[in-house]
This record gives C-alpha cells, sequence and structure tokens, in this order.
C-alpha cells in the first residue's frame, strides 16, 4: 500500500517543479497533541541529516485537548498537511505517539509508541471512538487493575487491533509490556518492539549540564529548587491540593529556595493558559518559576533538589533520573499495575498538606535512599541508552531503507530552551534576628517570605516578628498601604531626599521610605530619626535586593549605637557588611 521507491517527491507538496532534493522516501508524522509534539522531539534526531528521507506532519484534531498544536508546528518550519489529506495520500512510513483516531486508515505502515513513561495509565474510556480518551472518568478501566492487566491505554486490542490489522510496530519501553500484550492484544505481539525511553535516555545524556539549568532557573549553589508537577484531572496534584504551590510559596524562604511549576499541557489548554496564569498570577507575583508547556520540564526536573508530584510521567522521570520525590496526591486506580508509576506510589514518601512543608522537604532531600528508587528506574526503560539506535533500526527497516552509516544523535536538553514564566518580586516579609551565637548586635540573620500569597489559615511562616517591604510599583493596594518599609525608584526629576518625604506623606501607616541613590548606597528616611544612608560594597543576590538591607537599617537604626558602625546581614550563604550612616536626625 505505501508509496515505491522510485517516487521522490514529498507528499502533499506544490508542483514537482519546484522540488529541489530528490527524496526516496516520506515519513508522515502524526502529532496530536502538546504532549506529542515534545515527544517527538526526542525521536525525530533518528532521522538526522538524511537527506533520502522527507518528513511531513499532521494534525488529527481527533483530541480533547489540542492546544496550541497547529501554531507549534508551523513555527517550527514542519511541513503540513492536512489530515483528510494523510488519509488519502501514500507515504512510506507514519509515526504516531498516541492511539487514537483513524491511524489505521493510513496509507503507510504505522509505527506506533507512548507519549508518556511507557503504557502506565488506566484509560477513561471503554473505546475510542471519533476522540482520544481524556475526559470523563475511568471506571471502565478500574475493574481490571488488580489483575495486573487493567484497561491499560494504548495496549488494549480497541488501540491495537483495528479492521483486523495491526501496526507495523507497536514500540515499547519495557519488556513487561510485552507481557502484558500476550494478555490484552496478542496479535500485536510479532510486531511488538523493545526500545526503551527516549526522554530517559536524553534526560541522562543531559544531566552534566545541570548547572546551566539551575542558572537558568536564578539557582545558586547554596538554593534548594523544588519542583511541584501536577498532571491533569481530578485525582491531580493541582485537582486535589490547588493551593498547595501558595502553601510552598509562603513557607520556604526567599532567600534559599526556588520553586518550579510544571503542570501537564492539558491542564494548560483545557482551561486555557491566560486562565491558568490569571489563577497562578500571584505565585508568579511570589517568585514562582512557572515551566511553559512545550518545553523546558525536562531541564527543570534535571535542576532539582527536590520533586513534589504525583501519578504523572514527569514525576516518575523525576524518581526515575535519582531526584528525591515527595507525592502530594496519588489515585493508585488510574494508573497500571505494575507499571514505573504504580511502584513510585507504593515506595515514595508522602507530603503531608496540612503539616509545616519545610521541613517535610529537607527531609525528602537527606533521607533519600537512591537504591531504594532503583525500582523506578529499572521499570522506566528495559534499554538504556539504547532507544534511538533501535528505534532507528525499526523505522528504516519499515522504510526498505539502509540505515545512515553515523549514530543517530542526542542532543541534550538546550539550556537556552528552559525559560520559565516569572516575574521580578515586589513585595515580601522581612525578619531580621541576631545571629545565634553571636554577642554583638550587629550582625543579623535576615528571612524573606514573598507577601503576595496569602497563607490559609494555620499556614505560612512562623514569624510574627516581620516587616513588610513592599516597591511602590506594586500593583496590590493593600500591600502598598501596609508597608512598613517602601521602596521607591530614583527619579531625574526630584530630588532624592525630597523623594523620601513626600513618600512618608503620602503612607501615613509605613515607617521607612528607602531608594537606592547610586552603587552600593540606600537612602532611607524613617519616620522618626530622620535620614540615613547605608553603604555597602557587596551586591546582595537575590529577589528584592534592598529589603534586606532596608530592613536591617531600619531595625539597626533603632539602636543609636549603631550609627557609625559596621554592620552585618546574613541572607542565605550571603554575609554582607555594610555601614550606616546619620544623615542629619531631623523627622519627617
Amino acid at each position: 500500500m505505501h508509496r515505491t521507491s522510485e517516487q521522490s517527491e514529498p507528499s502533499g507538496s506544490v508542483h514537482p517543479h519546484w522540488i529541489t532534493v530528490q527524496t526516496t522516501r516520506t515519513v508522515l508524522v502524526v502529532v496530536h497533541t502538546i504532549t506529542a509534539w515534545n515527544r517527538l522531539s526526542d525521536i525525530l534526531p533518528t532521522f538526522d541529516s538524511d537527506r533520502r528521507v522527507q518528513l511531513v506532519f499532521t494534525f488529527p484534531d481527533v483530541s480533547n485537548v489540542t492546544g496550541d498544536v497547529e501554531r507549534q508546528l508551523g513555527s517550527s518550519g514542519a511541513k503540513i498537511i492536512t489530515w483528510d489529506r494523510a488519509l488519502t495520500d501514500k507515504f512510506d512510513l507514519a509515526i504516531s505517539v498516541h492511539h487514537s483516531g483513524d491511524l489505521h486508515k493510513i496509507s503507510a505502515p504505522l509505527a506506533i509508541m507512548s507519549h508518556g513513561m511507557g503504557y502506565s495509565k488506566i484509560a477513561r474510556e471503554s473505546g475510542i471512538g471519533n476522540r482520544e480518551s481524556g475526559i470523563g472518568n475511568r471506571e471502565s478501566g478500574i475493574g481490571n487493575r488488580e489483575s495486573g492487566i487493567g484497561n491499560v491505554y494504548g495496549l488494549g486490542r480497541e488501540w491495537l487491533v483495528r479492521d483486523g490489522s495491526v501496526p507495523a510496530a507497536v514500540v515499547l519501553s519495557h519488556v513487561n509490556d510485552r507481557q502484558r500484550l500476550t494478555l490484552t492484544a496478542p496479535e500485536a505481539l510479532p510486531n511488538a518492539v523493545v526500545a526503551g525511553d527516549p526522554c530517559y535516555d536524553r534526560m541522562q545524556a543531559s544531566s552534566h549540564y545541570r548547572h546551566a539549568y539551575r542558572a537558568a532557573l536564578g539557582a545558586r549553589a547554596d538554593t534548594t529548587v523544588v519542583t511541584v508537577s501536577s498532571t491533569w484531572g481530578p485525582g491531580s496534584l493541582l485537582g486535589q491540593h490547588p493551593d498547595l504551590i501558595n502553601d510552598l510559596l509562603s513557607e520556604l524562604t526567599l532567600d534559599n529556595n526556588i520553586l518550579a511549576a510544571v503542570v501537564h499541557p492539558n491542564v494548560w489548554f483545557a482551561h486555557g493558559p491566560l486562565q491558568l496564569r490569571t489563577w497562578l498570577a500571584d505565585a508568579v507575583r511570589s517568585g514562582l518559576r512557572l515551566i511553559p508547556p512545550i518545553r523546558g520540564w525536562q531541564q527543570t526536573v534535571l535542576a532539582s533538589d527536590v520533586m513534589v508530584g504525583d501519578h504523572g510521567a514527569v514525576t516518575s522521570y523525576a524518581a526515575a533520573q535519582g531526584i528525591p520525590t515527595l507525592l502530594a496526591a496519588f489515585p493508585h486506580e488510574e494508573v497500571a499495575t505494575g507499571s514505573a508509576p504504580d511502584i513510585l506510589g507504593d515506595l515514595a514518601p508522602t507530603l503531608h498538606p496540612l503539616l509545616p512543608l519545610p521541613g517535610q522537604i529537607a527531609q525528602a532531600i537527606t533521607t533519600h535512599d537512591s537504591t531504594r528508587m532503583q525500582a523506578v528506574t529499572s521499570l522506566a526503560t528495559s534499554r538504556p541508552g539504547a532507544c534511538l539506535d533501535t528505534l532507528r533500526s525499526t523505522f528504516y527497516e519499515l522504510l526498505n531503507l539502509s540505515e545512515p552509516d553515523h549514530p543517530a544523535p542526542e542532543f541534550p536538553y538546550a539550556a537556552a530552551d528552559l525559560m520559565p514564566e516569572t516575574q521580578p518580586l515586589q513585595a515580601c516579609w522581612v525578619a531580621c534576628e541576631p545571629e545565634p551565637n553571636r554577642s554583638s548586635t550587629s550582625s543579623v540573620r535576615i528571612r524573606r517570605w514573598p507577601a503576595d500569597v496569602t497563607p490559609r489559615r494555620n499556614r505560612g511562616h512562623r514569624t510574627t516578628d516581620a516587616c513588610l517591604v513592599v516597591h511602590e510599583d506594586h500593583p496590590r493596594r493593600d500591600l502598598n498601604r501596609n508597608a512598613d518599609i517602601i521602596v521607591v525608584s530614583k527619579r531625574p526629576d526630584i530630588d532624592s531626599d525630597e523623594l523620601l518625604r513626600r513618600t512618608l506623606q503620602h503612607r501615613p501607616s509605613c515607617s521607612v521610605a528607602v531608594v537606592e541613590v547610586g552603587p552600593g548606597r540606600l537612602r532611607l528616611r524613617h519616620r522618626v530619626g530622620g535620614l540615613s544612608e547605608a553603604i555597602s560594597p557587596n551586591p546582595v543576590r537575590g529577589p528584592m535586593p534592598t529589603a534586606g538591607i532596608a530592613a536591617t537599617a531600619h531595625t539597626m537604626a533603632k539602636n543609636s549605637r549603631a550609627a557609625g558602625r559596621e554592620l552585618t546581614m546574613l541572607i542565605g550563604d550571603q554575609r554582607i557588611s555594610f555601614a550606616l550612616k546619620d544623615i542629619d536626625s531631623e523627622p519627617s
């Protein structure tokens, strides 16, 4: 049924007159969703630099949550043909990482594989119909879970046996899936290929770029990167604990923690990107690194010190890469028995959202047992490091074409592709405490928490003696009105001292106004005590750098003996020294 090698024009092209490179094979790549596009980026290097092969892409529009696929395909430069054209033209090979739609009607040998960590999810609906199983309940698949078979999405007869035919290659990540096939779709067993997991292999090849990924998130050597991962559906982390991100932000200090969030594309596009950004707006203003749905999640996982997740593939990939993992939600009835996520659900510790969170995060890191979690890694792939080679051999055999004489390249995930959505911090709570074991009162430990997130009852940081520092441009009027310290921007049209005086006039509840008048120089006007200046030769790293010095200077200014002395502020692993001197003693 497929095209002969003599046909060289790419399917769906314009007049042959415009064809420059005379290819001998055409491969149809079927892209159902953004998740599929993400997975296909891991496997398309099998055709790297082969000028005998033309790739064409199609979008079947059979998924409930298609999202941004058409635009992404267009922006990538892919040659796109319509789904109708894909079902009428002939090709030498078709590749899909989803099982829905009329794939059996494509005139080409079909190679099909999973788009997550193996075949691990119980199907939400029995039968595929015209739409991908994606919305609804999973009651039809729960009943068989205990048998170890289950109605596993992608491995049942309804996905693999269509009109009496099976795909030319059913690509599996683990040998255990062959055993499942013998029970669910024995007709497909002769065409099963155990190739391993392309994403796992590529993450392994990228692990030595961890420092670059952490830098892209803004993390330093002493920073703990906490990543929250949520798949989609009511049983997911966000479905069960929609306030967990804010709770983590309100309890973890800004000084040595970064919180990132990887949210499944189905959440982004079922609700709409604008809606998700609206829901998480306060978290993003509080320093959350929101990872876009197109790319960057693998880099974020590899940059992480701990993962807080659920039964989604991202959480399992983190555990398989040796990242300490906590489970905040895990509906066991939605996961195929014996799969890598299923074993993770049995082995990983649980995060208890109603208990203090920093201690649980720290304990997960310090007590992580990599040998215990090796069971998850061993179930992620049966052929670690060999997936691309196996896929290339499989694809080229179906193409009836000799393999290129060079191995398929395995590109590390680019640090430049990790572009988290975040905003500069403009409001935080600052606690100034005497440095432990020091008799001097001129050395203080600073701890900061974002002020944009409102902790739920009995949540948030446990320090009551903290001052609120807010930048004048902050959009929340309540924070602006109630700030203890207001940070203003220097203006060319007004003297800085006059600017500070006016600022205090317009904010009667504010105790201090502060402006940066030069590198390492902060001018402060105290409502009681007049003007002072803090001079520091070393910059403060991290969000809202003026907040710590301003709070320290304000605290120390209450002690008249502090004026003219060198003060020390400890913030994270930084020890910042600065001099505090009086400019005048006139009250504003």
